[in-house]
């Protein structure tokens, strides 16, 4: 279903672009503004809309179900462990957020050692920004605000102090995150200005403590929230 509105989607603005009125098209993104101003533009945006409406309906509905269902449960084992409770998880969840932003910001991931599991920060500091230093790029990268954060999957371990548990979330905010070349000031990512973005983050209970695992793309959001959770028959209390 996710490839072929994606391709619906493909089709429509190729159709967009073929019968857009051409005085449109100019600098400073005139094209984006007067995209749908046309009697086709008009005419194809309704067809969008009327095609991706369904679709939309059925992902929001999927992830708020399996969102209440995620945090239902997550209060039930918080009375085991209190570091499960979703209150605790989103007040801790956003420390660690804006912490890795922070530390994403300085080009320093040392700074979130306590937040980040190893394979994460080495992943991060080697591969990425020692690497866009030695190119003389700058990774710029804030957060504004966290609007929403959502458990979408849960993965619990049959250990008594739920060793190596992993919590998928949804994160929702308003982000700013392009790459410059240091040396012209062009930018090579991205783009300046913040932006409202979704991300998915893998959290995973280590020691005692939640730490970012990885973080993936949010198209895959639907199918995280489409899998079962993964929960010890003994850990929930029955109804």
């Amino acid at each position: 279903m996710m490839k072929n509105s994606k391709f619906i989607v493909l089709l429509v603005l190729i159709g967009l672009l073929f019968f857009i009125d051409p005085i449109y098209a100019g600098p400073g993104g005139a094209i984006a503004k007067g995209l749908f101003k046309t009697w086709w533009g008009k005419i194809l945006m309704l067809l969008l809309v009327v095609i991706l409406l369904p679709f939309i309906i059925y992902i929001k509905s999927v992830e708020f179900f399996k969102v209440k269902k995620t945090k239902k449960q997550l209060g039930q084992i918080g009375l085991k462990n209190k570091d499960f409770s979703w209150l605790n998880l989103e007040k801790n969840f956003s420390n660690i957020i804006t912490r890795v932003y922070d530390a994403w910001s300085n080009e320093n991931m040392s700074e979130v050692k306590e937040y980040v599991n190893h394979w994460y920060w080495q992943n991060q500091q080697s591969v990425h920004l020692d690497k866009w230093k030695s190119n003389n790029l700058k990774n710029i990268c804030n957060l504004q605000e966290i609007n929403k954060i959502r458990p979408l999957y849960l993965e619990l371990t049959n250990n008594d102090n739920y060793e190596g548990s992993k919590i998928v979330i949804s994160i929702s905010g308003s982000i700013e995150d392009y790459l410059i070349d240091k040396e012209t000031g062009k930018i090579i990512k991205g783009g300046i200005g913040f932006q409202n973005e979704s991300h998915i983050w893998v959290m995973e209970y280590v020691e005692g403590k939640w730490l970012l695992d990885d973080i993936k793309n949010d198209d895959l959001s639907l199918a995280f929230a489409k899998m079962q959770n993964v929960i010890p028959e003994n850990v929930l209390i029955a109804k």
